[in-house]
Order: structure tokens, then sequence, then C-alpha cells
């Protein structure tokens, strides 16, 4: 196999359908599409289907037409998990705290888990990272901000750049009600206004 053929196994190019839809990938990975307004990406993961345009064409192209998708395929995140998690941001205060929750493919069930961290302050924190069990996919990065407000710092953007996962910062910890910003990082595009319904379904309003 030469490099143009490795190319186009790893990264397809193919058309929109000018009638009917196109198919979802039959694995995970990225493919490419042109359409009748340019190029288009769509990233495929087994808890998300993400298509976004990459570049618009100058004129009309002899393709069919596509919109932004975002398909989330894992069910909702456990109440419990996520009070788990404030429980222990709240214990953690004044100085942050990191997690992770995973999903597990097979069973579409999901577990929290607290990242063992190495250095932590009320600004920064340094930490072990999760390693994913077998079947099992990092959906949503957490982190805490002590008694600070909820907001993605240069340290969060250069953290989450190349990323594909939802982000979620909660803040003011030491108050009743935490305030929480959260975005959906997928390598290299930040979509915000993710939102953790109260029922824990994923979704960008």
């Amino acid at each position: 196999m030469n490099m143009d053929e490795a190319i186009q196994a790893t990264f397809p190019l193919i058309a929109a359908p000018t009638q009917g839809t196109i198919p979802p990938a039959s694995s995970s990975g990225t493919r490419y599409v042109v359409a009748s307004d340019g190029v288009w990406r769509e990233v495929t993961l087994p808890w998300i289907r993400f298509r976004h345009q990459l570049a618009a064409a100058a004129m009309r192209l002899p393709y069919g037409d596509l919109e932004q998708l975002i398909e989330i395929r894992c069910g909702g995140i456990p109440p419990e998990l996520v009070r788990q998690f404030v429980a222990d941001a709240r214990e953690a205060c004044p100085n942050e705290v990191a997690g992770v929750f995973l999903w597990h493919e097979p069973s579409d069930t999901w577990r929290y888990e607290r990242r063992e961290s190495t250095s932590a302050s009320g600004s920064h924190i340094q930490y072990q990272e999760v390693r994913p069990l077998e079947d099992e996919h990092i959906v949503v990065d957490v982190h805490s901000h002590g008694k600070h407000m909820a907001f993605f710092s240069f340290e969060d953007n250069a953290d989450d750049a190349g990323s594909m996962k939802f982000s979620l910062v909660l803040g003011n910890l030491d108050q009743a009600q935490p305030t929480s910003e959260m975005r959906l990082c997928m390598a290299g595009v930040v979509v915000d206004n993710a939102k953790l319904g109260p029922d824990g379904v994923l979704g960008v309003s």
C-alpha cells in the first residue's frame, strides 16, 4: 500500500449524495465529505457522531447538501456519579480536583473516577491520568475551580486542544449552588453551550 492509499484508507473522502443521506461510518475514525457547499469533516466514535464544515466552496458543487450533526450515542450519566464528583470537589475546596466520567460501551453504563493529584492549589492542578478499562471511553473530563467562578482558563484551553471529549468545570464550591461551564471538544473544534441535563443526558444546545 502506497502513501495515498494509506491516507484514503485512514481518512476516506466521499461525496454527499444528491438523494438520500450518508449512512453512518461502519467504524470509528474520521472521514471527509464533499458537499454542495464545500468540504465537511465527520468524526465517528463509539459515543458520538460529529459533523461540521471545514471549508466553504467558492461556487455550488454538484453534490448533495449536508448539515452539522451532533449525535450522542451514549446513555445519560447517573446523577449519583455527578453528585460524587461535587462532593469530592467540595471536600477538596479551596483546592482544585479533577476526575473523569467513563462510559462502558457494551453495557451502556458509567463510572466516575477521581484523578490522583500530584500537585493542587486554588488555581491549578496536576494529576495522574486515568486508564480506561476494556471497552471504556473517557467521555467527560471534569475539574473544579475551588472558590473561583467556573470558566475555561488558558491552561484548560491548552489541555483540551486536539482532544475529543466533553469538558466540564465547576466553580464556587464554597457556595450552596456551584457555577458550571461545559463544552464539547472535537479535535480542534470547540462547541460551546454543551449541557448535562438533570437526568444526566449529554447534549449541545
